[in-house]
């Protein structure tokens, strides 16, 4: 039986001050072996908006304010026997408190990049997200 991914989700490109984007190595499933922004699927009874700002400080313990939404984007396909059918909204965030660390079983690594050095192996619409931020900035 084939697992299924579906639903709103919310990811962030989070604003530091050195020209540098936080991406995130998960362990789960869909994600194995990818680097992905920060972010996850918004819970019921609360908006994109309260849950990108919820995942961030879940999975990196930085407490971030959104700037400006990036985009929506649309997920379709099959990865790792997951089939996956989801919507991720991009938002722009600066932090406002915290500081960088893993703070999730799941979450195999969380490293700084330069702009100009991103993994080649993003998960899905990430790198979509990525270009859009860097073409509207």
């Amino acid at each position: 039986m084939i697992k299924k991914f579906s639903g709103k989700t919310a990811a962030a490109i989070i604003i530091f001050p050195t020209n540098k984007i936080l991406l995130i190595k998960r362990g789960t499933i869909v994600f194995r072996g990818f680097w992905a922004l920060p972010g996850g699927k918004v819970d019921g009874g609360e908006t994109v908006e309260e849950a990108v700002v919820r995942e961030v400080r879940e999975e990196t313990g930085l407490k971030v304010k959104i700037v400006r939404k990036i985009g929506e984007y649309h997920e379709v396909g099959v990865n790792n026997g997951v089939e996956y059918d989801y919507y991720p909204t991009c938002f722009l965030v600066k932090v406002v408190g915290g500081k960088i660390s893993k703070q999730k079983e799941e979450i195999e690594e969380i490293k700084l990049f330069d702009f100009n050095e991103i993994p080649k192996r993003l998960a899905f619409k990430h790198s979509d997200m990525i270009k859009d931020y860097l073409r509207t900035s």
